[in-house]
């Protein structure tokens, strides 16, 4: 869980950067907003991606 939580703020900290280099008030509440559904998208990518692994080794080890 801790995980997430610092990917989140990693990703909050990194679009309120590029906002303020792109000459846009820091809006940190959009910002952690889109962060957080850039780690949802990851988490749910790597638990496909974990359970996709976990099937192609049942199926080597069935067949």
């Amino acid at each position: 869980m801790w995980s997430v939580v610092a990917w989140w703020v990693v990703v909050t900290t990194a679009l309120s950067l590029l906002s303020m280099g792109l000459g846009q008030g820091p809006n940190v509440p959009g910002c952690a907003a889109s962060a957080a559904f850039f780690v949802a998208l990851g988490e749910a990518g790597h638990w496909l991606r974990s359970r996709y692994a976990r099937r192609a080794v049942r199926g080597r080890e069935a067949g």
